[in-house]
């Protein structure tokens, strides 16, 4: 139990014989309103695997860029939706720690749960609140489709499973993010740029293109759909912000942080 934070201790203390519950389902299908549309308009099933983000509960992060890239605090896990929820936050802890004390066993049930719901346009993505090397289970699976986004740049370039397709995640807090993603431009990867905006009234509007390292690019809407494996190759889009109120968006306009504003877009040219 050295593996988790005190508190998540205290959480299984209170909790225990539900966190440690293994017969309970890991993934969750078409659980959110951005996957829903991938489901009535691609007819796709997705399922996604939703452990606590960063550290959490983990003494060692599970999202190694959470900190330089500054989306710690804004996580999907913490933030968004559904995810919200105690009753869903207290899901991901029992997902979490199960993952951090069985490993091994959690990869098999893992793959077990994946191939019991297996069927025609089905596709899978375990980082849905983490940034984890699940390579390993992923190739033991070459006919499930597996999708994620990662800001491990290193991660993106060097993938070559046929059935994993990953989107670079950008950042704008810093300089060096910001060159990340450039690096990645120029490899030709796949990127989402997340905004600092919903489209509320006073806020800026989703771009419809945008000049990286001096080229213009058409911007892609990534909040359609959550099936980026059906992207086309070199695909730039963008992610408006999710669970903020308009106030904390228009409070931080002009700084930087990891969503781009109007100012931030402007050092990818």
């Amino acid at each position: 139990m050295e593996l988790i934070t005190s508190e998540a201790l205290q959480t299984l203390e209170s909790y225990k014989s539900y966190i440690m519950n293994y017969n309970l389902p890991l993934l969750g299908f078409n659980s959110s309103q951005k996957i829903l549309k991938g489901f009535k308009e691609k007819k796709y099933t997705t399922g996604i695997l939703y452990l606590q983000p960063a550290d959490s509960v983990s003494r060692k992060t599970l999202c190694p860029f959470a900190t330089v890239a500054d989306c710690k605090d804004d996580c999907l896990g913490k933030k968004s939706g559904r995810l919200a929820m105690n009753k869903s936050q207290l899901a991901m802890t029992r997902r979490t720690i199960q993952y951090l004390t069985d490993p091994d066993g959690f990869k098999e049930r893992l793959r077990a749960e994946i191939l019991k719901n297996k069927k025609d346009n089905y596709c899978i993505r375990l980082n849905g609140t983490s940034d984890i090397d699940w390579s390993d289970l992923i190739a033991s699976l070459p006919d499930v489709q597996f999708y994620d986004y990662s800001k491990i740049l290193k991660r993106v370039e060097r993938n070559k499973l046929n059935n994993y397709h990953l989107t670079y995640s950008a950042s704008f807090v810093s300089n060096k993010m910001v060159n990340e993603t450039k690096k990645a431009f120029n490899l030709g990867l796949n990127i989402a740029l997340p905004l600092n905006t919903k489209e509320a009234k006073g806020e800026f509007k989703r771009p419809a293109s945008i000049i990286i390292n001096g080229e213009r690019r058409k911007l892609n809407n990534f909040d359609t759909t959550d099936l980026r494996f059906l992207d086309k190759n070199g695909s730039i889009g963008t992610l408006l912000r999710k669970g903020s109120s308009i106030k904390q968006r228009l409070s931080e306009m002009t700084r930087p942080s990891f969503f781009g504003n109007i100012n931030t877009l402007g050092l990818l040219a």
